[in-house]
């Protein structure tokens, strides 16, 4: 996620002069805005008009028994947050004041990690239950982030709570399959410097959450398919192919702490960036997986043929690398149809699993995409070669046809859009291909 560059004012500011304007709105009431970033001075303001008391002693709880609730409802966000957690957390190194935490949308902290002094000694920072939304904290790592929708850095005395001037926090909001907000991964460390070495890996760790998020809910949908008939290959594929996904994932980000706790944090950053690709191919492979194991039905309307076979086939080359079989392209004519891209798709996984399988180990098939002109139809081909020495009968092709568009009737959109996750504001999406 790109930062804004500060400005010449910004780069002037000091955890000094931020102290400054603090004790002076503690004594007067009145913010300097001179002696605060921009987007700190607007939070100060929202907490100003809240009410907030920037004198108080502790943040707010909830009770016992509505935070054990709260914990009852939350098991599936903290089971898929933890075991980022606990790299990031490790990632930290020796740094002897560091936290990692999770919170729910409404800023009540779930759970957390952190060092014996930080967690339990006379200066410990909120624990599991606090309250801190912006309503309740002002400005911090957990509450800021969900008022913004965004990243949050918020450094020592930039907090409008004089208790937690200690700690420089950061926090960035975590979205489900459907990109809403349901929680906040945040740090808070002693020390800035700590905190700007920690970033790159919390933003890592927020998106192999919501990747996470994704493939449980993708599992979801897998088991209601399982209690329907269906196609039985197709969904061991399924499956397969998100056990893949999630081990990528948790593979990748741990190398990168593993080389973040012995301060090779160049090495640790090209690595964190490869595990940040794979968070990108879970989301728009699981997005693609999830259309495939549904059962609904869509609209027929313009499809790019040839593009859509381009896109399952990508989805498939694990599963022909498992079966040692080699996909070849041969001729793939641009051919637009009209289709129910759903329905489509997995006509053609199904055609294509077939193929996989009568080709067997050591073979390949060979996918063509052409117009039949006399049918007017596009005609998408997947044919078994076994091995020479395998071969006995020649399997038959696979086809899978779909009325043709004339010519001139191509309207936008020619291609199936893939669904795709909602980005945080600001956050730009690396392009993917196939």
């Amino acid at each position: 996620m790109p930062t804004c560059p500060l400005g010449t004012r910004e780069r002037a500011l000091t955890p000094e002069s931020t102290r400054r304007a603090w004790d002076r709105y503690v004594s007067t009431g009145s913010i300097d805005g001179s002696q605060l970033r921009e987007p700190v001075l607007r939070a100060w303001e929202r907490a100003h008009e809240l009410g907030v008391n920037p004198k108080a002693a502790k943040a707010e709880r909830l009770s016992e028994r509505d935070f054990e609730r709260l914990l009852e409802q939350q098991q599936a966000l903290i089971t898929a947050a933890r075991p980022y957690m606990e790299v990031l957390f490790a990632a930290a190194g020796l740094e002897r004041h560091a936290i990692v935490d999770l919170s729910d949308a409404q800023a009540v902290k779930l759970f957390q990690l952190g060092d014996e002094e930080s967690v339990n000694g006379p200066e410990r920072v909120p624990g599991p239950g606090a309250l801190l939304s912006e309503e309740e904290s002002g400005t911090t790592g957990v509450g800021t982030p969900l008022a913004t929708s965004g990243y949050f850095e918020v450094v020592g005395p930039e907090h409008f709570i004089g208790v937690f001037h200690l700690y420089t926090g950061q926090g960035i909001p975590i979205r489900d399959a459907e990109g809403k907000v349901v929680g906040v991964l945040a740090t808070a460390v002693r020390r800035p410097e700590a905190s700007r070495r920690l970033r790159d890996m919390l933003l890592c760790a927020a998106h192999g959450i919501e990747a996470e998020l994704l493939l449980r809910q993708l599992e979801k949908d897998i088991r209601e398919v399982l209690a329907a008939p269906g196609d039985e290959q197709a969904l061991r594929v399924l499956r397969e192919d998100v056990d893949r996904l999630r081990e990528s994932s948790r593979k990748g980000f741990r190398m990168a702490a593993r080389q973040a706790t012995v301060s090779r944090f160049e090495y640790a950053l090209r690595l964190l960036r490869l595990a940040e690709e794979v968070v990108h191919d879970i989301r728009h492979r699981a997005n693609v997986w999830h259309s495939l194991a549904s059962l609904e039905e869509g609209q027929r309307r313009p499809v790019a043929l040839t593009e859509l076979v381009r896109e399952l086939l990508g989805l498939l080359r694990e599963e022909a690398l498992r079966q040692r079989v080699e996909l070849v392209f041969g001729e793939l004519e641009p051919v637009h149809v009209e289709a129910d891209a759903l329905v489509l798709s997995r006509q053609l996984l199904h055609a294509a699993l077939q193929a996989l399988a009568l080709a067997e180990p050591g073979g390949a098939v060979r996918i063509d995409v052409r117009l039949e002109r006399q049918l007017l139809a596009g005609k998408a081909t997947f044919l078994p070669l076994p091995a020479l020495e395998q071969a006995q009968v020649a399997p038959l092709p696979q086809s899978v046809t779909s009325p043709a568009l004339r010519f001139g009737e191509e309207r936008e959109p020619l291609l199936w859009r893939l669904p795709t996750l909602e980005m945080a504001p600001g956050e730009a999406r690396p392009a993917s291909g196939v």
